[in-house]
């Protein structure tokens, strides 16, 4: 029979490296400018890259918290009406708490899984999982 030590020892060297690093996350910042009217977004499929999300779903939020319309061009979000870059850096950080980090470890590293019509956000570094609201 293994003591208590050995089963932790072992439990431990099965964990994913995720789990074990302790970097801190950098949320990325949206790059904008206003031309006219609208609003451009200058890295807004990078960003939605390295937050590891579709960028229609992060489009789909912007859009509707900001309450305007908006299309995506050559890596760029255009948005209808003239938003500061710091509003829309708030509204990014909103989309992170909710779509990014998991809920239990604060850790970026989850994806959006659908099981039986309902949308999860699911950590890959501790398994949790936790219910997200649908866009």
């Amino acid at each position: 029979m293994m003591d208590y030590e050995s089963m932790l020892n072992e439990l431990y060297e099965k964990l994913p490296e995720k789990v074990l690093k302790k970097e801190r996350f950098e949320p990325p910042e949206f790059i904008s400018f206003v031309q006219g009217s609208q609003t451009i977004i200058r890295n807004f499929v990078d960003v939605a890259e390295t937050l590891r999300r579709d960028p229609k779903h992060l489009f789909k939020y912007i859009t509707r918290e900001l309450a305007t319309a908006g299309t995506i061009e050559n890596k760029r979000l255009v948005l209808q009406g003239r938003f500061r870059e710091e509003v829309l850096n708030k509204k990014l950080m909103d989309y992170i708490k909710e779509y990014v980090l998991c809920r239990e470890c604060q850790r970026p590293d989850t994806s959006i899984v659908e099981i039986e019509g309902i949308k999860y956000i699911r950590c890959e570094a501790c398994g949790a999982r936790a219910p997200v609201r649908p866009l």
